[in-house]
């Protein structure tokens, strides 16, 4: 990841997802008080909101900041690479994506050392320049994204947008959004489940130039041609990723941003009782080598065998697949901080 300061931005957007976590009336309030009513954007529905990304790279903002979890982010830049790939906005001309913390996970907010929101904004409202830094991105066919994964990790996620569900407009809503919920889902339905699942088999091809095997201290133990096989092996969770952090600052990806234009492919064939002893090992990323088997790429092709898997992107259920390719974008992403 590079860097560089940019000066204090004199015009700047904030576009925020009124339905994350940590949303409220009084959270309302003090953005208001850093961020002039036109120039704060909210939404419910990302997909009443592309108007709102044209109304916003129409009006020349030197950045547009966005906060709401990893999605909302992840979405605004999409929306705007979109618009460069079509041509109807040149690369050097789009704003850098200001991020904001906001809302569940956060992985980009702290990969990228975002403060509090209110304390941010308060920051630009006095004058604080910008660091912008160039940020890995992955794709797939369709989207941009900075993690992405298959097994136990999108369980997860299905787990929680049900229980999540099952408490809408119950007095205990409040408390099963965000890391509570998690919990909640992991312990009543995913372990109760998976510990019963066989694991995945899992296959991974080379379809880029570079693939490397690295051991956890980020050591490289073998070196890959186009078209060879990576692993074909059981595995729990295969996820991959341009960034160090799942949300709540899981360091689940060490290597992630270890060597220019690769990201990181991680395969766990362990089982659930190891990572219940290990949870603080597994917490920031580390677990036995013999369980835990790292890959750092350019452009993957990941099989499973047999019927569809869950699968998530960006901390998002994204349905089921059996098999998906990974590859890092041609062109890093501009993401900026306030600097104070």
């Amino acid at each position: 990841m590079t860097h560089k300061i940019v000066k204090t931005p004199s015009r700047y957007a904030v576009l925020l997802n009124a339905r994350a976590k940590g949303w409220t009336g009084s959270v309302h309030e003090s953005v208001l008080r850093y961020v002039s009513r036109e120039d704060l954007y909210l939404t419910d529905n990302f997909h009443q909101a592309q108007r709102t990304v044209d109304k916003l790279l129409s009006s020349d903002y030197d950045a547009i900041f966005t906060g709401g979890g990893d999605g909302t982010i992840v979405y605004l830049i999409n929306e705007v690479e979109k618009r460069i790939r079509n041509g109807t906005l040149n690369r050097q001309d789009a704003p850098p994506i200001g991020v904001l913390r906001l809302g569940t996970g956060n992985a980009l907010a702290t990969y990228l050392g975002s403060d509090n929101i209110i304390r941010d904004l308060r920051a630009l409202r006095s004058g604080a320049q910008l660091t912008v830094y160039d940020v890995n991105m992955i794709e797939n066919s369709r989207e941009l994204f900075p993690f992405a994964g298959m097994g136990w990790d999108a369980d997860i996620l299905n787990d929680y947008e049900f229980v999540k569900d099952m408490c809408r407009d119950t007095s205990v809503e409040n408390y099963v959004t965000g890391l509570g919920g998690y919990a909640a889902a992991i312990a009543l339905r995913t372990i109760p489940r998976v510990i019963k699942q066989k694991p995945l088999h899992v296959r991974i091809t080379n379809l880029g130039e570079r693939a490397l095997a690295v051991n956890y201290q980020g050591d490289i133990l073998k070196e890959f041609a186009p078209g060879d096989v990576l692993y074909d092996n059981k595995a729990r969770i295969c996820a991959a990723a341009s960034v160090p952090f799942w949300g709540f600052q899981v360091r689940m990806f060490p290597h992630a941003d270890s060597y220019p234009n690769l990201f990181q492919v991680r395969c766990y064939s362990g089982n659930v009782p190891e990572v219940l002893i290990n949870l603080r090992d597994f917490w920031r990323g580390k677990l036995r080598d013999e369980v835990m088997h790292d890959f750092l790429v350019q452009h993957v092709r990941v099989e499973v065998d047999g019927e569809p898997v869950p699968y998530q992107l960006s901390g998002d259920a994204a349905g089921v697949e059996r098999e998906v390719e990974w590859s890092i974008t041609p062109h890093p992403i501009k993401l900026a901080v306030p600097v104070y």
